[in-house]
């Protein structure tokens, strides 16, 4: 068993980006493994993509825990508490170091806030905290902003309000459309991801 730092990963799509983490810790780039992925949709596209690696023998875990599987009174957008708290023994059992949310789209609850979380936000913070997916293009072009880019911040209470861990700026030019901008800035994304983990992790 290795004795690199364990992740896990929290996601809601496609999983393009955490398959480029995965990617990194093959490659060297990330000295750290992912050992659990969780999703709350049962159609997720990471659920064929952590498939595929574990052909590989990588023998990652996957969960699905919704407000389906674990029912509770919650906010919009936010987990259940027995939501949360499934998550968080899952993370305790598997003995996980880092989380990492992935395009998840659910607000972190207590207890999990009381771990450590890494959020990526498709923009430069806080001028579009609480934004995601296109939104965030869409007020950067509306208000004319000069750039875009791609945050890593720690995740805390407060949606979007936690410590930057490292930020990408990305230039808007007069001809730049929402489709443009979101596209190069998920490229920034899976292209910096492993570095930033790497280094965040190596600061602890």
């Amino acid at each position: 068993m290795s004795d690199r730092p364990k992740i896990a990963i929290l996601a809601s799509g496609s999983g393009t980006t955490a398959e480029a983490l995965i990617h990194a810790t093959q490659s060297g780039v990330l000295d750290a493994d992912v050992r659990l992925v969780i999703t709350n949709k049962e159609d997720a596209g990471i659920l064929q993509k952590i498939e595929r690696f574990n052909r590989q023998d990588l023998d990652i875990k996957v969960l699905v825990i919704n407000g389906q599987t674990h029912p509770g009174d919650t906010g919009r957008g936010e987990q259940t508490p027995a939501e949360a708290q499934a998550i968080y023994d899952a993370v305790k059992e598997y003995d996980i170091d880092l989380i990492l949310l992935l395009g998840y789209l659910r607000k972190v609850m207590p207890p999990l806030l009381d771990l450590q979380i890494l959020n990526t936000h498709p923009g430069l913070l806080p001028i579009t905290r609480g934004l995601h997916g296109e939104g965030v293009q869409q007020f950067v072009l509306e208000n004319h902003h000069e750039f875009t880019g791609q945050t890593l911040h720690e995740v805390i209470a407060e949606y979007d309000s936690g410590r930057i861990v490292a930020e990408h700026k990305l230039p808007v030019m007069s001809w730049d459309t929402v489709e443009s901008l979101n596209a190069t800035v998920q490229i920034m994304e899976k292209a910096y991801i492993g570095v930033e983990v790497d280094a965040y992790l190596k600061s602890l």
